[in-house]
């Protein structure tokens, strides 16, 4: 799990990376520093980060610029923003996981960390291809096809078969984001580009059959997606 740690005060930024790893007693983490928003920006157009741990009150473009950025553009981390003062909490609403005060309490950042890898993990999709585990973001998953046993999963940039069935996959995803319009595929709601009365269209330019018995549910579950 890789985790931004940005502040512009040397001494405070040096702080801030141990008492991440600290935190981090499974040697689970990469943890990156960075002494501006800008440099953590640019890194995280780069290579995508699960969560980011950053002051702020920053020269500008400031913490909150920044993350305000990522965040319209939908690819923004888990973050957790480091403040002297509450008066941005209200300013920051709907961009900021949680809050933490300075100087940081390992305590709070512990408590605050253990719920952010909750909600990245909650993220991902897990599954096995010959005995070996991967992990993927779901925003990167455009539709599972299924056929008998067998699933292949289509992503962005590459697709693997493994062994599961339709209803093995959707317990283990989260309904909001995905749906079934047919007994053969789940699709994430997230790339659809357009539905037409038997097919629905995703981003990647898949053609995905919409079945004459699940059309009804399929589009209820996504005017809920787009409602959310």
């Amino acid at each position: 799990m890789r985790v931004a740690v940005c502040d512009d005060e040397e001494k405070d930024l040096l702080a801030l990376a141990e008492a991440v790893r600290l935190f981090d007693t499974g040697g689970v983490m990469e943890v990156c520093p960075f002494s501006s928003a800008a440099a953590f920006f640019s890194a995280e157009k780069r290579e995508h980060f699960d969560i980011a741990v950053m002051d702020i009150e920053m020269d500008p473009p400031t913490g909150y610029d920044v993350a305000k950025t990522l965040v319209e553009t939908g690819s923004a981390p888990i973050i957790i923003f480091l403040t002297k003062s509450m008066e941005y909490t209200l300013r920051g609403y709907g961009i900021a996981f949680r809050y933490l005060t300075k100087p940081i309490q390992q305590s709070k950042l512990n408590e605050a960390l253990s719920a952010a890898v909750n909600e990245a993990s909650a993220k991902r999709f897990v599954f096995s291809v010959d005995g070996a585990s991967h992990v993927v973001p779901l925003e990167e998953i455009y539709y599972f096809e299924v056929f008998n046993h067998y699933t292949i999963l289509h992503m962005m940039d590459r697709a693997y078969t493994f062994r599961a069935t339709l209803k093995e996959i959707l317990l283990e995803l989260p309904p909001v984001y995905f749906g079934s319009p047919h007994q053969s595929y789940i699709i994430n709601f997230a790339h659809v580009k357009s539905v037409m009365p038997k097919e629905v269209h995703l981003t990647n330019g898949a053609a995905i059959p919409i079945s004459r018995r699940k059309q009804q549910d399929f589009e209820s579950q996504l005017r809920m997606f787009l409602r959310r």
